[in-house]
C-alpha cells in the first residue's frame, strides 16, 4: 500500500478512480501490450533526448524526483529560469500530447509550486522525433485540485471505500480490465451498456435501478399519436430489454439503399501520427465477392496507396460504398485536402450503415460497435483479442521488426472487418424487407402480426385499396372506366367546375298561429303620418313548442299592413316584422339547437339531420351555428352574474386545459365554486387572464401545482389529489426506488388520518385543526432532515417546501376543499368535446364557452339547461324549474347473489 501521492496515482485517477484505488492498495494487474510499447518508446526517446542535452549543470537537472509532504513527482528535466522559478520537461513516446501527459505535467507543476510557493504556468513535453511543445498548465490545475483530495483518504488509510466499477474508454488498455469486467458482469451492472454514463448510472440508482435486467422493465412504448414522427433518441431501457429477451427491437423499419454492386470499406490508421496506412475494400458483384488491400510501409507511401484506392473506386463507378460510422468519410475528406484529390462524387456514393441502427434497431448486444454487432450476425475474427487498440500493437511491432507475420495479422483483421460490415448490411436489409415475418424481431409500438405467403399478398393488396380510399375521391377513386378528359384545352378548367346553387326558403303555407301587429304610424325620416296601404307584410317564424309530454313544430305567422310616406315615396312594413326580418327560427328552435350542441355535444351535421327527421325542416349548418351565436349574445349578462357570484364565494376552483383552435394551441380556463361555472379562453398558458379576473379576490383559490398561480395575492389551497396521483405514478415508473417508497409511506401516514376525519366530520376546522401538530412534525422529521437522496423523492420534497403555506390551508378554515376535483369535473366537458371535434373555430369558441359555463352551472345546481333556456330567465339562481311528475314507484327490492 502506497503512502505517497505519485504521478502514477494522479494520472490513474483521471483515467478511472477505481484504477487509482487498486494501485494504491497494491493490486497487481495484466498490462496491455499497447501500454508496454508506449513505455518502451518513452524510454528510448528519453535516452535520446538526455544524450542530446549533454551533462547536467547548475541550471539544468535530469531525472529529478520532487517531494513535498506526501506529494511525489518525477521529472525528466528541470530547468531553473530564475530564483525559485523552474520549468519542468517531460519526455514521452507519442507524436501528440495526450490528456494523461498534460495531467502528469500539471501534477509536476503542482508539486514544484508547493515546494517553492510559486505556481508554474508553462511546462514542456518532448514528443517523438524530438518535437518540443509548450503546454499551459492553468486549465489542468483545476483537475489536479479535485483529484488530490479524493486520493488523500486512501493514501492516509482513513478510508477503504472501494469505488464502483465504471467501464469507460480507458478500460481496453487498463491492467485491471479483466477484473473490472468480471465484477460488472457478475453484478449485471448498468455500466456494461456502452452508452451508460456515470451521471445516468447515478440517476437510475437513485430510482432503485442497479442492474441491466432491472433497467429493462422500465421501458414503456410510446403511444401512437397523430402525425407521429419516428424518434431517433437512443433508449437505454430498450437496449436492456433487447438483451434480456434476446430479441431485436425496432423503433421503426430501417431504410438502407441497396445495389447489386456494393463495396464495403474499412480504414486502419495511427491516430497520433495522422497516418492512414491500410485501406480495406470488399467488393460484392452479385454472388461474387473479392477483397482489395492497400498497404503503406511509411507516411511517404501514403499518397500512392490512396491513388490506387481511388482508381479502384472508379473501376466500380456504379457501386454504393458502405462504411460503419463517420470515421471513413472524414478520413477521405481529410486526405483529399492533404493531397488535393477530388472526392465529391465518391462521398455522395458513401452510406453510413450505423445511421440505420442508432435509435432505430436495438440488437441484443451491449454496444453498437462493429465487433459486437458483427459477432451477433455471425462474423468471426481470427485473433480472439481483435480490436482497434490491438491493431495499433500489431502495427508498432511490424515497424520495430518488419516481421511479415504482423503485417499479415493486420491484413486479415482489416479483411474480417469488411466481411463483418457486409454481413451486418445484409442483416439490416433483410430486416427492412421482412421485419413483419422474421423470427426474433419485435416492434416497440405494436405486436408483430403473422401471415402465410398467400395472406401476406392479400394484406398488401388490401392495404393498397384502403390507402387508395384516403385520397380525394375524384382524383384517386377506383374506377372501371376512365375519367372524361377536357376535350378543349382552350377552355379553362374553372368553366367546367360545378357552380354552387343558391336556395331560398319556402315558408310553410299553413300556420299554427297568426299574430297581427300594428302598422307604422309615422315616417322614420320625416316624422310625418303615414298612409295605410292595402298591401300586407308577412313574416313566418318556425319554432318548437315544448309541453310536459314532448315537443312539436310550431309555425307562427306575423301579419301587418304596410304604410306609405308621400314625401319620400317609400312604403314601410310594421316595426315588429322588420325586427324579425333576419330570423327564420324562433327561440324554441334556438334553445333546442343550443342544448343539442352544448349539453349533448352533437355534431352540427347531426343537428341538421335531426331537425329534418323530427320536424321536417331543412337548414344549413351555418344557420345552426348562427342560432347558437345568437343565444350566446343573449345570455352574456347571465355569465356576468355568474362571475359576480363567484367572487363572493369563500373559495374558487381554477384549472386549465389545452385545445386546438384551427391548428394553434390555446388554453381554456375554468373558474367554479361548485355552484357557478365560467370559462375563459387565452392564446397562451400565461396566468394573465387569472390575474384579470381574480386580482381583487379575497377568498381561497384551489388549484393544482402549476407555477403560474403562485403570483396571485389571495390565499391558496393546493390540490392534494394531484400530489397523491403524482406520487402514485412515480411509484409505478420507479418500482425499485426504495427511498421513494419510504417517502410515499410517510406521506400516506400523514394524509390518511386527516382525510378520514374529513370523511367523518366534513371540512370543519374544529375537527381538523388538531392535525396541525402532525403536519409540523412531518415537515420537521421528514422534509427538513434531508433523509432522501432519490431524485424523484427530492422533487416531491421540493414541492412540499415550496407550497408549505398552501398545502394544508384547508385545516385552518371551514369548508375549504382539499382537492381540485370540482374544477376538473367542470373542465371534463371541454376535454370530451376536444376529443370529438379535434379543433374549434376561433370566432365561435368564446361563444361556445359562454353557453358551456351556463350549462355546467345548471348541471352543478341540478337544473335542466334546456328548461332554463326556454324559461327566458337570466339569473340561474332564481330559476325554479317545474317539478317533474313521478313516473315510477317502488315495488320491492331485488337481492343479488354472488
Amino acid at each position: 500500500m502506497t503512502e505517497t501521492i505519485t504521478s502514477e496515482l494522479v494520472v490513474a485517477y483521471s483515467q478511472c478512480p477505481r484504477k487509482a484505488y487498486l494501485i494504491c492498495k497494491g493490486e497487481g494487474g495484466d498490462p496491455h501490450a499497447f501500454v508496454e510499447i508506449i513505455e518502451r518508446r518513452t524510454r528510448v526517446n528519453r535516452e535520446r533526448y538526455l544524450r542530446a542535452i549533454g551533462q547536467p549543470s547548475g541550471l539544468v537537472s535530469t531525472n529529478v524526483t520532487l517531494r513535498s509532504g506526501n506529494f511525489e513527482a518525477s521529472c525528466d528535466v528541470l530547468t531553473k529560469r530564475s530564483e525559485n522559478t523552474y520549468e519542468p520537461t517531460l519526455v514521452v513516446g507519442t507524436h501528440k500530447v495526450t490528456k494523461d501527459e498534460r495531467i502528469n505535467l500539471a501534477y509536476i507543476g503542482h508539486v514544484i509550486g508547493d515546494l517553492y510557493h510559486r505556481k508554474l504556468s508553462v511546462g514542456i513535453i518532448v514528443l517523438e522525433q524530438n518535437k518540443i511543445q509548450k503546454v499551459k498548465l492553468e486549465a489542468s490545475y483545476k483537475t489536479i485540485t479535485k483529484i488530490i483530495p479524493a486520493l488523500q483518504p486512501w493514501v492516509n488509510g482513513t478510508s477503504n471505500e472501494e469505488p464502483a466499477v465504471i467501464l469507460n474508454e480507458h478500460c481496453p488498455s487498463c491492467q485491471f480490465r479483466h477484473k473490472c469486467r468480471a465484477a460488472a458482469e457478475q453484478a449485471d451492472s448498468l455500466t456494461l451498456l456502452d452508452r451508460m454514463t456515470p451521471k445516468l448510472i447515478r440517476r437510475f440508482q437513485r430510482r432503485g435501478i442497479f442492474s441491466v435486467t432491472q433497467l429493462s422493465y422500465l421501458f414503456r412504448p410510446n403511444r401512437m399519436r397523430r402525425k407521429h414522427k419516428t424518434s431517433t433518441v437512443f433508449k437505454l431501457e430498450l437496449q436492456a430489454l433487447a438483451i434480456r429477451t434476446g430479441k431485436i427491437y425496432l423503433q421503426s423499419v430501417p431504410k438502407i439503399p441497396r445495389t447489386e454492386l456494393a463495396m464495403f470499406l474499412d480504414i486502419e490508421s495511427l491516430p497520433d501520427e495522422d497516418h492512414y496506412y491500410l485501406i480495406g475494400l470488399t467488393v460484392r458483384d452479385g454472388s461474387h465477392v473479392s477483397h482489395h488491400s492497400f498497404w503503406s510501409d511509411s507516411p511517404e507511401d501514403e499518397r500512392q496507396i490512396w491513388l490506387q484506392f481511388l482508381e479502384t473506386l472508379q473501376d466500380y463507378s456504379d457501386a454504393r460504398i458502405y462504411h460503419y460510422g463517420v470515421y471513413e468519410r472524414r478520413v477521405i475528406e481529410k486526405v483529399a485536402k492533404r493531397y488535393d484529390f477530388r472526392v465529391e462524387e465518391i462521398v455522395k456514393r458513401m452510406f453510413n450503415v450505423a445511421s440505420t441502427i442508432y435509435g432505430i434497431v436495438y440488437f441484443p448486444v451491449r454496444s453498437n460497435s462493429l465487433k459486437d454487432l458483427g459477432r451477433f450476425v455471425g462474423a468471426t475474427w481470427t485473433s480472439p483479442d481483435a480490436s482497434g487498440l490491438q491493431s495499433l500493437v500489431w502495427r508498432y511491432l511490424w515497424e520495430e521488426t518488419h516481421d511479415p507475420v504482423w503485417k499479415q495479422q493486420l491484413l486479415t483483421y482489416n479483411r474480417e472487418d469488411c466481411s463483418a460490415l457486409l454481413l451486418l448490411t445484409d442483416r439490416i436489409s433483410a430486416i427492412a424487407d421482412q421485419a413483419e415475418t422474421m423470427e426474433g424481431i419485435a416492434f416497440t409500438d405494436r405486436p408483430k402480426r403473422q401471415a402465410t405467403e398467400v395472406g401476406t399478398q392479400l394484406h398488401t393488396q388490401f392495404e393498397k385499396i384502403i390507402k387508395f380510399a384516403h385520397f380525394d375521391y375524384r382524383e384517386k377513386r377506383i374506377s372501371l372506366r376512365p375519367e372524361p378528359a377536357n376535350s378543349d384545352p382552350s377552355i379553362p378548367d374553372t368553366l367546367h367546375a360545378k357552380k354552387r346553387q343558391i336556395y331560398r326558403r319556402i315558408p310553410p303555407s299553413k300556420a299554427n298561429r297568426t299574430i297581427h301587429v300594428r302598422r307604422r304610424l309615422k315616417c322614420p325620416r320625416h316624422n310625418r303620418p303615414l298612409t295605410k296601404l292595402d298591401e300586407i307584410a308577412e313574416k313566418v317564424i318556425i319554432d318548437i313548442a315544448f309541453t310536459r309530454n314532448g315537443c312539436r313544430k310550431h309555425v307562427i305567422k306575423y301579419v301587418g299592413a304596410k304604410a306609405y310616406c308621400k314625401t319620400c315615396g317609400v312604403s314601410y312594413a310594421p316595426p315588429a316584422i322588420l325586427t324579425l326580418c333576419k330570423r327564420s327560427f324562433g327561440d324554441g328552435v334556438r334553445a333546442w339547437i343550443t342544448y343539442q350542441r352544448i349539453a349533448l355535444r352533437q355534431p352540427w351535421n347531426a343537428i341538421v339531420q335531426m331537425m329534418d327527421d323530427m320536424f321536417e325542416e331543412s337548414m344549413t349548418t351555418g344557420a345552426a351555428v348562427y342560432c347558437v351565436e345568437c343565444m350566446a349574445e343573449k345570455y352574456a349578462p347571465a355569465e356576468a352574474m355568474l362571475l359576480q357570484r363567484l367572487k363572493q364565494s369563500p373559495f374558487i376552483h381554477v384549472d386549465e386545459t389545452k385545445i386546438n383552435i384551427q391548428g394553434s394551441a390555446h388554453y381554456v380556463w375554468v373558474f367554479t365554486d361548485g355552484i357557478h361555472v365560467i370559462f375563459r379562453l387565452s392564446a397562451t398558458r400565461e396566468p394573465t387572464i387569472v390575474h384579470a379576473l381574480l386580482d381583487d379576490y379575497t377568498g381561497v383559490l384551489v388549484s393544482d401545482f402549476y407555477a403560474g398561480y403562485d403570483s396571485l395575492k389571495c390565499k391558496q389551497q393546493k390540490c392534494l389529489a394531484h400530489l397523491l396521483r403524482d406520487i402514485n405514478d412515480a411509484l409505478w415508473d420507479n418500482p425499485f426506488d426504495g427511498e421513494l417508497e419510504r417517502f410515499a409511506s410517510r406521506v400516506k401516514d400523514l394524509l390518511l388520518p386527516i382525510l378520514q376525519d374529513v370523511e367523518q366530520f366534513g371540512l370543519k376546522r374544529r375537527h381538523l385543526s388538531k392535525h396541525k401538530e402532525r403536519v409540523d412534525a412531518f415537515y420537521r422529521d421528514v422534509i427538513d432532515q434531508g433523509l432522501y437522496n432519490s431524485d424523484v423523492a427530492q422533487t416531491f420534497i421540493a414541492r412540499f417546501h415550496r407550497y408549505k403555506d398552501s398545502m394544508f390551508h384547508f385545516i385552518d378554515e371551514d369548508l375549504i376543499p382539499w382537492n381540485n376535483n370540482t374544477g376538473e369535473r367542470a373542465l371534463r366537458h371541454v376535454a370530451v368535446q376536444r376529443k370529438i371535434s379535434y379543433f374549434f373555430f376561433k370566432e365561435f369558441a368564446p361563444k361556445h364557452l359562454v353557453l358551456l359555463g351556463i350549462a355546467q352551472t345548471c348541471k352543478f345546481q341540478g337544473k335542466s339547461f334546456l328548461k332554463y333556456l326556454l324559461s327566458g330567465e337570466m339569473d340561474i339562481d332564481n330559476f325554479r324549474p317545474r317539478k317533474r311528475r313521478r313516473r315510477t314507484r317502488l315495488v320491492g327490492q331485488a337481492t343479488h347473489h354472488e
